[in-house]
């Protein structure tokens, strides 16, 4: 029987929510599971009454449930009680002893950054990306519920604890405005709120039904009135005077102001709000991250919810998407499908009411003259984008949106360098890219994360002089027509290499071809087979890591592998002016005078890194299908290196190739169209 159950329980569509819950948060599997004070779960309760051994845990959502406003299968924090739920104030629930104990002096620091951390960053229960505007005159708060709640009547309280909550108010502030705030079950007309509606037309009185966060309602108003809701605790963590007509978990501490008339009032330790907040938001839950589904702490979470708003707040509302190929609209889609409120519509052109509109990579200026936008979205492929090549459509577990150009358009600026010009790198910040300049220089990490069999090269191998790997590009790219000033150089990598022999007489000069190119997914230029009368050796089907293992430096026009040499410590010399060059790192050939006068700092390694690789992209789990961050990415790189490709993949396949022959047969002029 145990079998049978343990196979039903495989596929989603089968598994309760309470198991998928127990699966996620690695809770044991030798208790019993009942959610709260549901009838569901009476049976079992009654079970642990009559034997006292039965073993049993009480489930709950956490106090942190999910970036978005709706319940999710799995929320980002559970409470997990084995002596009854924390909204039922006659229970022996382990948080109300966990209240009374007390804490180290490291317990009340930690406890003491998590409250600025949750006010920093607007933290709530359900997390909106949007914030609620407060009135501009003064007002008193009130809190309503959705009706049917259990942790009312379980808190010792009715509908007309609701309505005594009001009077109060009205009586005792007769002269400020009394803002009633919706649930957001009653906003979603899934339910019906508590507070008597005829209140609603009472003067004075402003009722608040959109949907948002709260934080700023909390922060500016005179006082707060709740029943047994959440948002009392949250007030508390804003320090503001709480009146509380229910008996909640962190009501009778002596933080609140307590109106309950209950007569089996339990008594209660006072507690501080250090002590009250580490109780609860520490000792008393769970939390996962949903970015790689690990079990992880409440400042993890935290910060999760305040890059998902990032993220979801860089968008407008509704984006058209101009010219997208189907396969690139797809990837568009998926880095957006978690994004609350974000609706993307593809059209082939542009059209007179289209305010918002996305492009892949560099449209030229006079097009982008022609459209009449509030935003114009550029996005480009990532730094470590996948492993495999774009051109072969492998998904890319990195994007790159930009609002004010592209990266690789140097006559423009854009978000990438505005940030790497004012972004000031905090400390905490500078050893997380540490670390991970370090974990990428461990796991070989890349662009494409190709594997090569050829066997590696040895420094020994070579003449002893110091050897200049030169990267070749695809001539017809965007980051070379757009990347390399005009009259400098050819934009060739025939020419490349013919400027490096010229500059670097004396050195061993290897070049390596683009891995498109090698692929045939993308056509040579004319002159790409007179390299090997140039280089000392043509670099064919080798990794670009084991190429930087024994290079002295590195000659690139604008390649990400110049960015890549940076973080093993090589000299990059630029023929053209990619992102990474301006900032005092690499040794720039053709600087250009708009460059200079935009690119004024001088950065460090760390700081580059932390900029380009973790602030600047968007990431995207394949394995966890969510928004993500670097540090994930890394990990799950190793998963795909054995992957075969589809039947798409296959029949694309020449796709690159055939574009570029048809743009040098007609002379196609990207830059001036």
């Amino acid at each position: 029987m145990y079998g049978f159950k343990k196979i039903i329980n495989i596929p989603p569509f089968f598994c309760s929510r309470t198991n998928l819950i127990i699966k996620q948060f690695k809770l044991t599997r030798d208790r019993n599971y009942v959610w709260g004070m549901k009838k569901s779960g009476k049976k079992l309760r009654n079970k642990k009454n009559t034997f006292k051994n039965f073993p049993i845990t009480y489930l709950e959502d956490g106090f942190i449930h999910s970036f978005v406003s709706q319940k999710t299968k799995i929320p980002l924090s559970i409470c997990h009680d084995k002596n009854g739920i924390y909204y039922d104030y006659k229970s022996k629930s382990d948080l109300f002893c966990l209240i009374k104990q007390k804490l180290s002096d490291k317990q009340i620091l930690r406890s003491k950054k998590i409250i600025s951390l949750w006010r920093k960053f607007g933290i709530s229960k359900y997390n909106y990306s949007n914030f609620l505007l407060p009135p501009d005159k003064p007002y008193i708060l009130l809190i309503d519920q959705s009706r049917g709640d259990l942790s009312i009547s379980y808190g010792g309280a009715s509908l007309s604890t609701f309505q005594r909550m009001f009077y109060f108010a009205r009586k005792k502030w007769p002269n400020l405005l009394i803002v009633i705030k919706i649930h957001p079950d009653v906003i979603s007309k899934r339910k019906k709120g508590c507070i008597n509606e005829n209140f609603y037309s009472n003067k004075n009185v402003k009722v608040i039904s959109q949907s948002g966060q709260i934080n700023n309602l909390l922060e500016s108003c005179t006082a707060l009135c709740v029943v047994t809701s959440q948002v009392g605790f949250e007030g508390l963590i804003y320090n503001k005077e709480v009146h509380v007509f229910g008996n909640p978990f962190y009501s009778g501490l002596g933080l609140t102001i307590d109106h309950s008339p209950s007569k089996k009032k339990i008594k209660k330790k006072s507690a501080s709000l250090e002590e009250l907040v580490f109780s609860t938001l520490v000792k008393y839950q769970s939390y996962i991250d949903p970015r790689n589904k690990k079990n992880c702490e409440v400042e993890k979470i935290i910060e999760y919810i305040h890059h998902m708003r990032k993220i979801n707040n860089f968008f407008p509302n509704i984006i058209y998407a101009l010219n997208l190929t189907p396969w690139k609209a797809r990837q568009i889609r998926r880095f957006t499908k978690e994004l609350s409120g974000i609706k993307i519509k593809s059209f082939r052109k542009y059209r007179e009411n289209m305010k918002n509109v996305l492009v892949w990579g560099k449209i030229t200026n006079s097009y982008k003259k022609s459209l009449n936008t509030d935003t114009c979205i550029s996005v480009e492929d990532g730094f470590i984008r996948s492993v495999g090549l774009g051109g072969d459509l492998y998904r890319p577990m990195s994007l790159l949106f930009d609002k004010k150009g592209i990266h690789y358009d140097f006559s423009h600026t854009n978000d990438l360098e505005e940030l790497l010009q004012t972004r000031i790198i905090k400390e905490e910040e500078l050893r997380r890219s540490k670390e991970l300049i370090k974990t990428i220089k461990i796991k070989k990490i890349s662009k494409y994360n190709l594997t090569y069999d050829r066997n590696l090269f040895l420094k020994n191998n070579f003449p002893n002089k110091k050897i200049v790997l030169v990267l070749g590009q695809v001539e017809t790219d965007k980051s070379i027509i757009y990347g390399v000033p005009d009259n400098t150089i050819e934009k060739t990598n025939y020419s490349l290499v013919s400027q490096v022999r010229k500059d670097y007489p004396n050195s061993y000069i290897i070049y390596k071809p683009h891995p498109d190119l090698e692929k045939g997914l993308r056509s040579k230029g004319s002159e790409e087979h007179l390299i090997k009368n140039i280089a000392d050796l043509i670099a064919y089907q080798t990794s670009i890591q084991d190429l930087f293992e024994i290079s002295d430096k590195v000659a690139v026009f604008t390649s990400l592998g110049g960015f890549e040499a940076l973080l093993r410590g090589l000299t990059v010399i630029c023929y053209g002016l990619p992102f990474y060059s301006g900032w005092g790192l690499t040794e720039d050939k053709f600087i250009d005078e708009s460059i200079k006068k935009r690119r004024t700092r001088k950065l460090s390694l760390e700081e580059l890194v932390f900029i380009a690789v973790v602030e600047y992209p968007n990431y995207f789990s394949l394995k966890n299908d969510c928004n993500t961050e670097i540090e994930d990415i890394i990990e799950e790189i190793d998963l795909y290196r054995n992957d075969k490709k589809n039947i798409e993949q296959i029949i694309f396949r020449y796709w690159g190739a055939l574009k570029d022959f048809f743009k040098r047969r007609w002379n196609f002029d990207e830059k001036t169209k």
